[in-house]
């Protein structure tokens, strides 16, 4: 099961690992916005939707998914770092 990847690049190439992995059951997902511009259609106008509870491959060229460059040239864009856990000498946990 891929861990949510934050961010609607990320999950369309997840639907479509998806939907080539006889085995694959779920993918984890966050709502819409949790991380500030992370799915923001001003920025990603075509990205992938729920359909119900499921993501539909979609037939568009690519992932299927738009971004808005010149919007994203304006340095409205800011990335978002997600929180992450570190030990005591710098170095990432998982706890």
């Amino acid at each position: 099961m891929p861990h949510y990847p934050l961010g609607p690049i990320c999950t369309a190439a997840s639907i479509h690992l998806a939907a080539a992995s006889p085995n694959f059951s779920r993918l984890e997902e966050l709502n819409t916005g949790a991380h500030g511009f992370t799915n923001d259609p001003k920025f990603y106008p075509v990205q992938p939707k729920l359909d119900g509870s499921r993501y539909p491959v979609l037939d568009t060229p690519g992932l299927g998914v738009e971004v808005n460059e010149a919007l994203a040239q304006k340095n409205e864009f800011i990335p978002v770092e997600i929180p992450r856990l570190r030990k005591n000498d710098g170095s990432f946990a998982n706890r």
